[in-house]
């Protein structure tokens, strides 16, 4: 009974992360495309962006405010990661929103 005990929380606490992926490719240029990635931590609160499958970004939300803005540079290119949460209507449509701003470029809008 334990087993199934420990079985199911560890279901549960591993299904609460999630992760999406998007390609981009920096306006004029002929580079490959990059693989832009977003992922929320299982508690929910750290997100880590990441390009090429180099963590560009890792950081928490405000406990405040439930939302983030960072900013890195990779490969030359500023990157910024905006992050905001949604309470939705009647609890339809809670969740986060992750924004990725490539030189000023809206690169990515993830739903999280």
């Amino acid at each position: 009974m334990r087993y199934m005990i420990a079985m199911l929380v560890l279901i549960a606490f591993v299904g609460c992360s999630s992760s999406q992926l998007v390609t981009y490719r920096p306006s004029g240029s002929t580079e490959i495309s990059w693989q832009i990635t977003v992922k929320k931590s299982a508690g929910g609160s750290t997100f880590q962006l990441m390009i090429n499958g180099a963590t560009v970004i890792e950081k928490a939300t405000s406990p405040a405010t439930n939302s983030l803005a960072a900013r890195a540079d990779f490969q030359g290119h500023e990157v910024i990661l905006v992050v905001t949460y949604s309470s939705g209507f009647l609890g339809i449509g809670t969740g986060h929103e992750a924004h990725v701003f490539i030189d000023n470029e809206l690169a990515a809008k993830l739903k999280l």
